[in-house]
């Protein structure tokens, strides 16, 4: 056709167009603190990561070398924050202490499947549970396991924001603190463990689906951050905070509050969303004060939630620093 220009992209063109893409989407993550949607893209290191790495084997068959060695580059790039992550933990368990276990469920208000929630607490058996997304009619069906844990407190809710915090230990100072635009609540309490007092604290920021409920959700957790660094005892963190661990608001909130996290040294975990593995992401934290070592930290079973379950065991350190920062 005369007067045209004709564009032809050859299959090396194409692919060369996909790793640029790529390319720009991952760096572009590293400046989640700039904007809301940038945030976004950093949660994929795992993908980019193993996405970079088939993309150099392609290129190096090829002979593509320079695409080759900048493939790999950026498989590098996205996977060191990842491999930070099998460092040793800091603190080592008192073996002559106690184990408790702690488990988090974001059950999924609407689509969750409470035989299968039922059935995962009675195979972990856990000291402390923190149960997400509860409604009145999820403790209903949940009355039976449930039954075993005497001390609680519940802030049921038809949102996906309703939260439980259960313990076959008693609780002191248990209470609800409600957060930002909706409310949000978040629980407050603390258990005797060992012999020693542990600040249990239970939480689930809205999910950044967009610039609004973005900023809510970093506000929230620069509030729960600020609250965590006042509390005197050791505290132990379990929610879906709607952020991965490479998030600048994430490490940004690990900073303030002192905590760590508890996958250090056990490698990243995927709890978000179940049905889609191609995009799962660690959602659902454990986090802990330094005066806490974990023994084991493993991801349940589907319970037909779009989360799947996480589930911790611990206890005292060593070693208890003096300070938590």
């Amino acid at each position: 056709m005369s007067g045209f220009l004709r564009f032809r992209l050859s299959p090396w063109g194409l692919l060369g167009a996909l790793a640029f893409a790529a390319a720009a989407a991952s760096l572009a993550g590293f400046f989640g603190s700039l904007f809301w949607a940038l945030d976004i893209l950093s949660h994929f290191r795992a993908q980019y990561a193993l996405g970079f790495l088939l993309l150099a084997a392609i290129f190096a068959a090829g002979r593509k070398w320079k695409a080759a060695l900048g493939s790999l580059a950026l498989a590098c790039a996205n996977a060191l924050p990842i491999l930070c992550f099998l460092l040793p933990p800091a603190a080592t368990p008192d073996e002559d202490a106690p184990a408790f276990r702690a488990m988090l469920m974001n059950v999924n208000t609407a689509y969750g499947d409470p035989a299968r929630v039922r059935a995962a607490i009675a195979g972990a058996q856990p000291d402390l549970l923190v149960l997400e997304e509860i409604s009145r009619r999820w403790l209903e069906d949940l009355a039976p396991v449930l039954e075993t844990y005497p001390y609680r407190i519940t802030e049921p809710r038809h949102d996906n924001f309703g939260i439980g915090l259960f313990s076959r230990r008693p609780l002191a100072a248990a209470t609800a603190e409600p957060f930002g635009i909706v409310n949000v609540p978040s629980l407050f309490a603390e258990v005797t463990l060992g012999g020693r007092t542990l600040a249990i604290i239970a939480t689930h920021p809205l999910p950044p689906g967009g610039a609004l409920l973005a900023a809510e959700r970093d506000r929230h957790l620069e509030w729960l951050a600020r609250k965590v660094a006042a509390i005197p005892e050791p505290v132990l963190l379990l929610g879906d905070l709607n952020t991965s661990p490479w998030s600048p608001h994430y490490r940004r909130f690990l900073k303030t509050s002192g905590l760590r996290d508890s996958a250090r040294g056990r490698s990243i975990r995927p709890t978000w969303p179940a049905p889609y593995p191609l995009l799962w992401i660690p959602l659902d934290h454990a986090l802990h004060s330094p005066e806490i070592a974990i023994r084991s930290r493993t991801v349940g079973p589907d319970i037909g939630s779009d989360h799947y379950p996480l589930v911790v065991d611990f206890s005292w350190a060593a070693a208890p620093p003096a300070e938590r920062r």
